[in-house]
């Protein structure tokens, strides 16, 4: 008899246990589904801010102001290249650069839109989570861990390979920081490798509202064998102003 008890007890716990996870990962979607469509895009046309780009690989740093309020090939101005007023020489090649910008955009306004039913970025974020991988990983203080897998149509073998993680902060509620890694190296496409990786955005309240603020992005690979595909770079938004 006491045999017999201990098995439906472990039976019991074991179902308890199914039943907690099962609750956790579709009681977290609702709640990562708010803080989501919290966070402003700075990158709607509605914002001007500077950024600057830390490219460790190149060994140099880069400040722009963007204001989308002037006509696109002014709209991107180079302050700063490693903390020096920019050459003549790189105004000129940062000048080319939009230009080429401009012929693409140009270009992509007579293309048919082939992805309209993808939404916005946000609910593009939210349909590539897998609802049944959310689990919590730890809980400090009002920040909440919670790990994830994602899944995109066509970008399977890829998505496989990558472990996600979102901090919410529950007292301000917002997400705080979303990480993504790489778990094992794999082949995203023909003769390339993908060693390890890493990425992390963070974002800031200003005025209340959560918004970018650093995004931090670390890739080792190869392509063909001989494209080093390594970056290893940090960009940092501020000075945000409404348009």
């Amino acid at each position: 008899m006491r045999a017999q008890i201990s098995v439906l007890c472990g039976v019991l716990f074991t179902v308890q246990a199914v039943l907690a996870q099962a609750e956790s990962a579709t009681d977290y979607m609702p709640l990562i589904t708010e803080y989501v469509y919290k966070i402003e895009n700075i990158y709607d046309g509605n914002w001007a801010f500077t950024y600057t780009v830390d490219d460790r690989k190149e060994m140099e740093t880069r400040t722009v102001r963007r204001d989308t309020s002037l006509p696109f090939l002014q709209s991107e101005t180079l302050l700063a290249v490693n903390g020096l007023p920019p050459t003549p020489e790189r105004l000129q090649r940062h000048a080319e650069r939009r230009q080429r910008a401009f012929q693409r955009r140009q270009e992509n306004q007579n293309r048919p839109v082939e992805d309209e039913d993808e939404g916005n970025e946000q609910e593009r974020f939210l349909e590539m989570i897998i609802p049944q991988s959310v689990h919590l990983i730890k809980q400090e203080g009002e920040l909440l861990y919670l790990g994830f897998k994602a899944d995109e149509e066509g970008r399977e073998k890829i998505y496989e390979n990558l472990q996600g993680i979102l901090i919410l902060d529950t007292e301000a509620e917002y997400i705080k920081e979303l990480q993504v890694r790489v778990t094992e190296a794999f082949s995203p496409f023909l003769l390339s490798k993908i060693e390890s990786g890493f990425f992390s955005l963070r974002f800031n309240l200003i005025d209340g509202v959560p918004m970018q603020s650093e995004i931090t992005f670390e890739l080792a690979g190869q392509a063909f064998f001989i494209r080093d595909l390594a970056e290893d770079r940090e960009v940092v938004w501020k000075d945000l102003v409404r348009i």
